[in-house]
């Protein structure tokens, strides 16, 4: 008997400590969980610039983005799970000077940084070949009107240039982490300068006398002006699959086939097949689809997106 009732009370002891250990177990569980909010709420619109936030913010932050690859970002509407999305962000990442045309922008509470806010000058549309709009001889495309050619990526020494400021950003909603945001971002800027490198080396090939592009869209200028190319005509006055050619266009970009000898018009993915198969009848000119611009899409990051279309470039040129 004198056995039972010391192991009753051992027992008693046991249960009561465990009890008392309770509440600092479900307050360490609690602390973890919170643990995994504190970070910074990081939405893009793009997948180019969410690939760009990804590389800066680092593995710990989650970026989400808004417009899903292949779709065109100047009329993106958003639904009522995007808008909740923005306004539930602590920095929304975007593409800026208009390019998110269908977005607004404006009507965000969240601390926004613009990509094309933070990489100079920009280059107007007017230069590479919007010569006339549908509507009219002498009109540029009204998407764009008053604002720089928005396609600032297609350059990585621009991003690299800007990605500091993005670290500034992200440290500003996110001060614990504000010394990493910034050595991702200098390991970055190091990793875009490689690239660039890198691409001038694929497009070395290509000689000088061929180093004029036609193109779907105005949408290549920087690359062109980074890598030493010309555009000399686009067939499309805007961006995406709502654009039409005019027959003024039209016959430009035909004119500019004859008058450059070029072997290959470049069209993205979901350029109006029609309207570029009429210019290789009327021409004899190749059309090189698949350059990707506005979002990764197959090529599965920013930096596999440059790859691809300068490999795509320098086989039609280089010949």
């Amino acid at each position: 008997m004198r056995m039972i009732i010391i192991l009753a009370a051992k027992m008693r002891t046991i249960f009561i400590s465990a009890l008392a250990a309770l509440p600092l177990a479900l307050a360490a569980c609690g602390s973890d969980d919170d643990s995994g909010s504190d970070g910074a709420r990081v939405v893009a619109t793009t997948g180019i610039v969410a690939d760009v936030a990804r590389a800066v913010a680092g593995p710990d932050v989650e970026v989400e983005q808004v417009i899903p690859d292949g779709s065109s970002p100047h009329d993106f509407e958003l639904s009522a799970q995007d808008r909740q999305m923005l306004e539930e962000a602590d920095l929304l990442v975007v593409s800026g000077a208009g390019l998110e045309a269908g977005i607004p922008l404006d009507e965000v509470d969240a601390a926004q940084w613009a990509l094309a806010d933070h990489v100079g000058a920009l280059r107007p549309f007017e230069e590479a070949g919007a010569h006339e709009h549908a509507e009219g001889e002498g009109a540029v495309d009204e998407e764009h009107e008053g604002s720089g050619d928005p396609h600032v990526w297609m350059d990585p020494t621009r991003v690299a240039a800007a990605v500091p400021s993005l670290a500034e950003a992200l440290a500003n909603v996110d001060p614990d982490e504000a010394v990493q945001y910034r050595e991702r971002a200098r390991d970055y800027a190091r990793q875009l300068d490689r690239l660039d490198a890198e691409v001038e080396r694929t497009l070395a090939p290509v000689s000088t006398a061929n180093r004029e592009l036609v193109t779907s869209h105005d949408s290549l200028g920087y690359f062109a002006d980074r890598y030493g190319f010309e555009v000399v005509a686009t067939a499309f006055p805007a961006s995406g699959p709502e654009a039409e050619a005019s027959a003024g266009l039209i016959g430009e970009v035909e004119a500019a086939v004859r008058e450059h000898d070029v072997p290959a018009v470049f069209a993205s993915e979901e350029d109006d097949p029609e309207t570029l198969e009429l210019i290789a009848d009327e021409t004899g000119v190749e059309i090189e689809e698949g350059l990707a611009i506005e979002s990764p899409g197959a090529t599965g990051s920013y930096e596999e997106m440059l790859r691809h279309d300068a490999e795509l470039i320098a086989a039609a040129l280089g010949r």
